[in-house]
């Protein structure tokens, strides 16, 4: 699921602009196509930077808020590009600022200038076996752990 939503990027450039730049057939209905592809650039150009860093080890919970937010820039950039002739009423080459906005954003936290959280570190007392959905029965050990307890 990408990371910026229509509602996102509607509430970023307006929803009568969003309309316009997404709507090929001049029906009133955003392409669905049209509209997925944008938002899939946005997904993508936030994955770049942080495949570039982590060599694809995700460290990171992907729905930050702050990955979110650039992916609305680097989509807002997309549309900006798509129809220039509707989005020059955000100014000249708009798509230019958004696309920066995008960049700069994910150079400060791959700069450290701005941290993403941390990933949670595994509990102290987790050393093999987990078992998640419930407390580990003796059957679930395998066999060898109970070989040398020793009589009681």
């Amino acid at each position: 699921m990408p990371r910026a939503s229509r509602l996102d990027l509607e509430n970023a450039l307006g929803k009568a602009l969003v309309t316009q730049i997404f709507d090929d057939d001049n029906d009133g209905v955003i392409e669905d196509g049209a509209m997925q592809a944008c938002l899939e650039y946005g997904d993508s150009e936030v994955d770049s930077f942080i495949y570039g860093q982590y060599s694809g080890q995700w460290p990171i919970a992907s729905d930050l808020p702050a990955l979110k937010f650039a992916a609305i820039d680097f989509c807002c950039a997309y549309a900006a590009r798509r129809r220039p002739e509707l989005a020059h009423s955000l100014g000249s080459e708009p798509w230019k600022g958004f696309h920066g906005a995008a960049v700069e954003k994910m150079t400060r936290f791959l700069k450290g200038q701005q941290r993403l959280p941390a990933p949670a570190p595994a509990p102290a007392n987790v050393t093999s076996v987990v078992k998640v959905g419930g407390a580990i029965q003796p059957d679930d050990l395998p066999d060898r752990v109970f070989d040398d307890m020793g009589d009681f």
